[in-house]
């Protein structure tokens, strides 16, 4: 249960993206520009990111291991990149899946994992 509260902020953000990326294009809104989608596909993974960042220093009481955690969570977030670009193209018949999708979604978590390595310091005993 505890896991659950540490991660909570992460395990929301990735129900509503997964909502979002499955539900009918025409639904979601008119992209305001050419490309919103790949910005938007980095912009929210950058999010998850981070929110699965916060909540292992959360978990750890900031002792984590820095290069054991970004291992995790990349291996997580790239995961769950090609699970929703697999949602769209079988679950969501105005959607389509695209390689560049997948590349802007690991941008995006590129960004939030450079963000952690600048400014987590891990507290010492």
């Amino acid at each position: 249960m505890r896991y659950i509260i540490n991660y909570f902020w992460a395990i929301l953000w990735a129900l509503i993206m997964l909502v979002l990326m499955i539900m009918p294009s025409n639904e979601v809104g008119i992209p305001l520009f050419e490309g919103f989608d790949k910005l938007a596909h980095c912009g929210t993974f950058f999010v998850l990111a981070v929110l699965l960042y916060r909540g292992s220093i959360i978990k750890s009481k900031r002792r984590a291991y820095k290069w054991i955690t970004i291992f995790k969570v990349l291996i997580s977030t790239v995961i769950f990149a090609f699970i929703t670009e697999g949602a769209q193209l079988y679950f969501s018949p105005s959607r389509t899946s695209d390689w560049w999708d997948i590349f802007a979604d690991v941008v995006g978590i590129g960004m939030g994992t450079f963000a952690y390595i600048l400014c987590y310091q891990k507290r010492e005993l």
